[in-house]
C-alpha cells in the first residue's frame, strides 16, 4: 500500500503510520469484498489472506477468530450506511422523501446493503450472526431516530427500507418508485396526525 493511499486517520503524530490499523482495515475490506461477491460462506482466513496477499498468520494476528472478522466487517458496513444515510436524513425533514432516498440508496446495490443482506440470511441459522444483526439494527434505528427527531420514525424508515429494498433484490421488476409513492402517502397522513 502506497503511503499516499493511506487514510489520514491511519497516520499518528509525526507522520507515523498505524500499520496495525491499516492491516485491520485491509482485512475488513477484503472480508466485505468476499461477502459482497460470494456470501458469508466464502469468508475463511485463507481466502482473506489470499485477497490481501498475505499469510493466514497475519490475518490471525489481527483478529483472533473468524467471528471477530465478521463482526468487524458488519460494523464497518453499518458505519458506512449510517454515515451515508445521516447525510440524507439531515438534508430533509420530509419523512417520505427520506424513506425514498434511503430505499433507493439501499436498492442501488451498494456494498453495505449487499453485506447486510448476506448477514441477514445467515442470521436464520447462526445465533451469533443474529445477535450481530440485532445490534446493528438497534444502532442504525437509534441513529435514524436521533436524526429524524422521533423515536418511532427510525423504526418505520428501517422497516420500509429493508422491506422495499429486499423486494427489489429478489425481483428487479419490482417498482420501488410506485411502492414508495404509496408509502409516502401513508407517511404523510401519519406525519400530519403527528403534528
Amino acid at each position: 500500500m502506497e503511503l499516499d493511499a493511506v487514510p489520514e486517520s491511519a497516520l499518528g503524530g509525526a507522520s507515523r503510520l498505524d500499520v496495525a490499523g491499516v492491516r485491520r482495515r485491509q482485512i475488513e475490506r477484503a472480508t466485505r469484498d468476499l461477502i459482497a461477491a460470494e456470501g458469508v460462506g466464502a469468508v475463511t482466513i485463507a481466502n482473506i489472506a489470499k485477497v490481501i496477499g498475505t499469510s493466514r498468520g497475519v490475518v490471525n494476528y489481527h483478529f483472533a477468530t473468524k467471528a471477530d472478522i465478521l463482526q468487524a466487517a458488519l460494523r464497518s458496513a453499518t458505519k458506512d450506511a449510517s454515515e451515508t444515510t445521516d447525510k440524507i436524513v439531515s438534508a430533509s425533514d420530509d419523512l417520505g422523501k427520506v424513506v425514498d432516498l434511503v430505499v433507493n440508496l439501499a436498492s442501488s446495490g451498494s456494498d453495505w446493503w449487499t453485506i447486510y443482506i448476506a448477514f441477514l440470511a445467515e442470521a436464520l441459522h447462526d445465533d451469533g450472526i443474529a445477535e450481530m444483526i440485532r445490534d446493528s439494527d438497534d444502532s442504525f434505528r437509534s441513529h435514524l431516530d436521533a436524526s429524524l427527531g422521533n423515536d418511532g420514525r427510525g423504526a418505520v424508515v428501517l422497516a420500509l427500507m429493508k422491506g422495499l429494498a429486499l423486494q427489489r433484490v429478489v425481483d428487479e421488476r419490482f417498482d420501488v418508485g410506485s411502492a414508495l409513492g404509496v408509502a409516502s402517502d401513508l407517511l404523510a397522513s401519519w406525519t400530519a396526525k403527528d403534528q
